[in-house]
């Protein structure tokens, strides 16, 4: 393989190039060997394209693409602030660039890396952190770092496969709606000229479909600014840490929301304990820092309830079965991990069951989303055909007319 690299000589001049080796670490090791000091290694073909990813990395891509590359620089012996010290140079995203260099000062401060990089990436989900932790812990660093990018994958994966299913029903409410709007905006007005004067008489369904599009068609630039601009505030609210923690919880307490967020929190749980008892880390800190990647303060507190029971000297299948957090085929995994000593195989084993179990809520929830979408604009535009069709038989029975 051909890497590109970046090193100090010995008179402390500067220098790159390309050098074949097997590894980054053989590689930084030939380097070593010629009396270099390397300061960054990369793949050259991935070195020639990263440039344009980064243009297109945003939000978790960048995540991605950046615990993917640290773990492969990580992985090949390559110092972590070397690395960390290649992708912010190599980055022409400003934002992208802005959070490595962050996460470079926070590393040349001394903190550690999950610190760093929580401070760089501020809006990366907790269990990112949770994990690099973990791996800091065990000295399984570079596992952790691809774990969370595999977290990542994952997540995205299923945000993929939700936002793909809803491209249709989205395509059907939008056309719906233009066509309520096309309605009100050119039908409506059409037919009020035949009524004018009359409105008095005219059903208070009528009345109200005409008022309502005749106002509507006379304030149409108010209503689209007053449209736009809650727009903008919703986007600008959703923002903010505290409103979308708000958010959170109101959702999660509607009946249709809250077993699908439980089961997503589950998942999440389980998946991110298995990983860190896979990296060695101690059952109890894992049930610290899998607690800790979780979004929902109810459950955080009734897994808080279990690590006490579990350091009091209780397995862990009893008391997640006392506070009847997991249903009884998951409690059949977890105490049949804890016995034959394959916890962490189980507990992967859990998460799996509810991915499918999340997966399946969605997949009927979007089966409702379509015939509704259509019932809803349907019936909208049926109400305002029975609504014209009232008003002309009121008007046609007036005598005079």
């Amino acid at each position: 393989m051909r890497f590109r690299f970046e090193a100090l000589q010995t008179d402390g001049r500067a220098i790159s190039g390309q050098i074949e080796a097997p590894s980054s670490r053989a590689a930084y090791r030939d380097l070593l060997r010629r009396g270099i000091q390397p300061t960054a290694i990369a793949d050259a073909a991935a070195s020639a394209t990263r440039r344009h990813r980064f243009r297109l990395a945003s939000g978790h891509r960048s995540r991605l693409y950046v615990l993917k590359e640290l773990h492969a620089l990580a992985g090949g012996g390559v110092p972590i602030a070397d690395a960390v010290a290649a992708l912010e140079e190599a980055c022409d995203e400003p934002a992208s660039a802005e959070a490595y260099r962050a996460l470079h000062a926070g590393l040349r401060r001394g903190e550690k890396f999950s610190v760093a990089f929580a401070r760089a990436f501020p809006s990366s989900p907790a269990y990112i952190q949770t994990l690099i932790e973990a791996g800091e812990l065990s000295g399984r660093f570079a596992e952790a770092l691809a774990d969370a990018a595999a977290e990542i994958e994952h997540e995205a994966r299923i945000r993929t496969e939700l936002r793909n299913a809803l491209v249709y029903p989205a395509f059907l409410v939008s056309f719906g709606l233009l066509a309520v709007l096309f309605i009100f905006l050119v039908v409506v007005p059409r037919f009020a000229a035949m009524f004018r004067g009359k409105f008095d008489q005219l059903p208070w369904l009528s009345w109200g479909v005409i008022a309502g599009g005749m106002w509507l068609r006379g304030h149409l630039v108010l209503t689209g600014i007053v449209a736009i601009a809650a727009g903008f505030a919703l986007a600008w609210l959703l923002r903010q840490p505290e409103a979308r923690r708000q958010a959170l919880a109101l959702f999660t307490r509607l009946p249709m929301l809250r077993d699908g967020f439980i089961e997503i929190e589950t998942a999440r749980w389980a998946a991110v304990l298995a990983r860190l008892l896979e990296n060695r880390v101690p059952l109890m800190h894992s049930l610290e820092l899998a607690r800790g990647a979780l979004r929902s303060p109810d459950i955080q507190l009734r897994l808080g309830q279990v690590e006490r029971r579990v350091r009091a000297g209780e397995a862990l299948a009893t008391a997640l079965r006392d506070i009847a957090f997991l249903p009884i085929t998951a409690l059949s995994l977890v105490r049949v991990g804890e016995r034959s000593g394959n916890l962490p195989d189980m507990m992967r084993s859990v998460a799996q069951i509810y991915d499918e179990i999340v997966r399946n809520r969605i997949k009927a929830a979007l089966s409702i989303i379509e015939p509704t979408a259509i019932v809803l604009i349907g019936g909208a535009v049926g109400l305002v055909a029975v609504a014209i069709f009232m008003a002309i038989t009121t008007i046609n029975k007036v005598p005079g007319l």
